[in-house]
């Protein structure tokens, strides 16, 4: 294709509408596998009758109806062919506070189940799977954690087909919903945590979602290489793991990372609005969701069952999945030689430009007033959605979809601001350069502070300085070229800003603005030339849609999905 104004133009919507297109798809959840399928699958169909059984109503730890739903999880294991034990741990002073405050009752110890299935070499470490049955008051929990839950019992009918190498432990632990109780008893004292090799946490916060892989144990190298190869469909990166480190947040997975033991932590937030709320029942969640999160533990859990050797501890893998087909995996040193690469190929482009360092110093002014701009119309539209006001966690959460459309209308505004004022026609080789060395400064400081973050930031540049190094001095790259990798790396980088909306966006959703200036760099060479003011306006109009979404944030009526003990502001968490 030529490098025309029409083609440009074409070339531009094309682009924007199929990236659109590929996010969205590459962010549902798989279908469900039925319950008629093969043994050996994971079958949310299967999973769905044992969350039917444990949801039916709220069973906060001490309760009757918990009581209820340990007996009948203990009947399913032993049919199951576990050896089946309930062990009693003691609760904190502030769990019994909290219990309470939600059901008028108080209880000293709390009960978790613990089952072994073994293996044939009953000397081996064993395998994990962990999930906890208690509930906060006034939820059914349906997702948070009757999900996980049910997708441990189905991993264990799958995995129990034919002797395993190893054995299998299914932890299903009580008081979660007070702070851990069950779990923090469970590796303070039972016998059996010095035999557990790897552990797999299964958890939910909200009712649907792909299921990602969001928190490792230590010196996870190794042990990311096997998931990398065994998984299907994964949703995992160490970006995420990092991130969840930092957070304050904790779950059953918190105190056996704290002891070294390797594994993984699984869960799905979308849907959040279902958090600990009264309308978390079962046919409320999305049963793609609990397909997605049972299938990849499955995966990673039969592959750990049949090592010969359990992952050694190892550094820290780099890793992401690329668009939920598969992992790439390497360790932290290997982004050096990506981001050498990268030079060599700005390296390239520079040497056919005679345009001098204005327009390549314009190019790097125009990302950085890119990331301000994004992040200043974020932070503002957000401040205006409530965040200046008292607000409920809750609400906020059952908010999130208003939330994310309003993030999305602005980045799109910033966009086209930014598209007003690339400057003459001249320039717009010199500050592509400009927009790429500035990318690849940032990509740099990332590797040296946090090579986590490596494919976030120098996958899509590589792809997005291999079109800038096949343009010629005097015309474009090949358009197709240039629309293919911009399809592809802003559905990779669009899928991350769900993801960061889902997590984090409540209350920062300004954050994606990080991503800004890659995604400009995909777009650059599809930029078409505008009409006068025509950028300008639609900006505006698409500002003040946001804003329009954020006070309907701020003025509706608090959610009937939010938790009743929620309207006490000292229980948000």
């Amino acid at each position: 294709m030529d490098w025309t104004i029409p083609n440009r133009w074409l070339t531009f919507v094309v682009t924007l509408f199929t990236a659109a297109l590929l996010g969205v798809t590459v962010a549902q959840p798989p279908p469900v596998i039925p319950a008629s399928a093969p043994p050996g699958l994971f079958s949310a169909e299967r999973a769905m009758a044992d969350i039917q059984a444990i949801a039916r109503d709220p069973h906060p730890t001490g309760s009757a109806e918990n009581a209820r739903v340990r007996a009948y999880l203990v009947f399913r294991l032993r049919a199951l062919g576990f050896n089946v034990r309930e062990t009693s741990v003691p609760v904190s002073n502030a769990a019994r506070e909290r219990l309470v405050k939600w059901t008028g009752r108080s209880v000293d110890r709390a009960v978790n189940i613990v089952a072994v299935r073994p293996g044939v070499d009953a000397k081996d470490e064993l395998v994990a799977l962990m999930a906890h049955y208690d509930t906060v008051g006034g939820s059914p929990g349906a997702a948070d954690d009757s999900a996980g839950v049910a997708a441990a019992l189905e991993i264990a009918r799958a995995t129990g087909r034919i002797p395993q190498r190893r054995g299998l432990a299914i932890i299903l632990t009580d008081a979660e919903e007070l702070g851990l109780q069950g779990a923090k008893g469970f590796f303070a004292a039972d016998p059996l945590k010095r035999r557990i090799g790897a552990l797999i946490n299964l958890e939910t916060r909200g009712g649907g979602g792909r299921a990602i892989m969001f928190e490792t144990g230590p010196g996870n190298g190794d042990m990311v290489g096997l998931f990398a190869a065994s998984v299907r469909n994964p949703s995992a990166n160490s970006l995420a793991v990092r991130i969840y480190d930092l957070l304050p947040n904790s779950t059953d997975f918190t105190p056996a990372k704290a002891l070294g033991i390797a594994g993984f932590n699984f869960a799905f937030i979308d849907r959040a609005y279902l958090y600990h709320s009264p309308m978390a029942t079962p046919d409320a969640i999305d049963l793609r969701s609990v397909q997605h999160l049972g299938a990849q533990a499955l995966d990673i859990t039969a592959a750990l069952l049949g090592v010969s050797t359990l992952p050694d501890r190892a550094p820290d893998a780099v890793f992401a999945d690329v668009l939920g087909r598969f992992v790439i995996a390497y360790p932290p040193l290997v982004g050096w030689p990506l981001l050498a690469v990268a030079g060599l190929l700005l390296g390239v482009a520079m040497r056919r430009s005679a345009g001098g360092w204005l327009p390549v110093l314009g190019g790097m002014a125009l990302a950085v007033v890119f990331v301000l701009l994004t992040a200043g119309l974020l932070w503002a539209v957000n401040w205006l959605s409530g965040t200046s006001a008292p607000e409920n966690y809750y609400d906020r959460l059952a908010a999130l979809p208003r939330l994310a459309l309003q993030a999305l209308l602005l980045a799109v505004a910033a966009l086209l601001l930014i598209g007003a004022a690339t400057g003459r026609p001249q320039s717009f080789r010199g500050n592509w350069i400009g927009l790429a060395l500035f990318n690849l400064i940032v990509a740099a400081g990332v590797q040296m502070a946090m090579p986590a973050a490596g494919p976030l930031f120098v996958w899509p540049l590589l792809a997005a300085l291999a079109v800038l190094a096949s343009a010629g001095p005097d015309r474009g790259p090949p358009l197709g070229f240039a629309g293919v990798v911009a399809v592809f790396g802003l559905a990779q980088l669009g899928g991350f800003a769900y993801f960061i909306i889902l997590a984090i966006g409540i209350s920062a959703p300004w954050t994606i603005a990080v991503l800004a200036p890659t995604a400009l760099l995909l777009l650059w060479p599809l930029l078409p030339p505008w009409p006068p003011r025509l950028p300008e306006l639609t900006a505006l109009m698409l500002i003040l849609g946001a804003a329009v979404v954020a006070m309907s944030v701020r003025l509706d009526p608090i959610a009937l999905s939010i938790p009743r003990y929620s309207m006490d502001h000292s229980l948000r968490r």
